[in-house]
């Protein structure tokens, strides 16, 4: 299994059959804007979805979200996630990313 990491500047990535995607966005929980997965196309699982606190606890830091996604079939799909307050309709920000994943699996 190979880990494939995805900035918020990607839109698209290519992998194999048994790897992994990996999101990773700033968040801070204390504003109540959150990460959340909106939309993952069939031949794609949310395998993790956490929350890493900031390294020094201070008052207000800011930690990151990191989102994990493996490919459970060849082709490709779309992962959604959007940046708002649970209890708002309005979103922040959003990202997408085109997922192709070709039909072996890495190293093998």
């Amino acid at each position: 299994m190979v880990e494939v990491r995805v900035s918020p500047r990607d839109s698209e990535v290519h992998v194999s059959l048994g790897d992994e995607v990996v999101v990773q966005l700033p968040e801070n929980a204390t504003t109540g804007y959150l990460w959340s997965v909106q939309r993952v196309d069939d031949g794609l699982e949310v395998t993790g979805n956490e929350y890493e606190a900031p390294g020094q606890p201070l008052p207000g830091a800011g930690g990151k979200r990191v989102v994990r996604v493996r490919p459970t079939a060849a082709g490709e799909g779309l992962v959604q996630l959007v940046l708002k307050r649970p209890w708002e309709d309005d979103v922040q920000d959003r990202l997408s990313v085109r997922i192709s994943v070709s039909g072996s699996e890495a190293g093998g």
